[in-house]
């Protein structure tokens, strides 16, 4: 596939189907992430464990209830799922967090944006999402991904397999574009 094809197909999936990737894949996915442009260091942890999914959601949907507002509104939703059924999900964590330049914050999001291209190119689906991540703030659920000393969860990206197709066409606004040309 055409990066420029991936870029333009590739959509945020609502729900994916429970199918597992094969490993191969799974490494290939990661391994893109870790060929991103990195000023530092992240580290990626791989879940494919349901129980772990079950006690990030819970807690996810509780951390929202407790916030009020459209966060409580979205956790009350019947059949709420913050990692929407992913059979895969792909933590990427930053050396002390996110720092106050926001290196870490772009190091895993340019990781994040390689891995979900790849994913694309592979005819799988993926969605970047922060809001899980904040499950990780309870040391009991931190505990359960053995990411190394100092290193604290900023973004994940679910993959697996949808149903729901890819864009074949798609349009942005281009109003926000603006170009500085050399003056001659």
């Amino acid at each position: 596939m055409e990066i420029k094809k991936a870029i333009y197909e590739r959509k945020s999936p609502m729900s994916f189907t429970p199918q597992k990737i094969e490993n191969e894949k799974v490494a290939a996915i990661v391994e893109a992430g870790n060929y991103a442009p990195i000023y530092g260091s992240i580290h990626f942890t791989v879940i494919e464990n349901q129980n772990l999914f079950d006690t990030i959601k819970s807690t996810t949907i509780g951390m929202f209830q407790n916030m009020g507002g459209d966060f409580a509104k979205a956790a009350s939703t019947p059949g709420y799922d913050p990692l929407y059924g992913a059979p895969t999900a792909i933590v990427l964590s930053g050396l002390n967090g996110n720092d106050s330049q926001g290196f870490n914050m772009a190091n895993v999001s340019c990781a994040a944006q390689n891995m979900i291209l790849m994913a694309t190119d592979m005819g799988i689906g993926s969605r970047y999402v922060m809001a899980p991540v904040m499950a990780f703030s309870s040391p009991e659920v931190l505990s359960q991904i053995n990411v190394p000393d100092n290193y604290i969860p900023l973004c994940m990206v679910l993959i697996g397999y949808t149903n729901e197709k890819t864009l074949t066409e798609r349009t942005h606004e281009t109003k926000n574009i603006n170009y500085v040309y050399e003056l001659k």
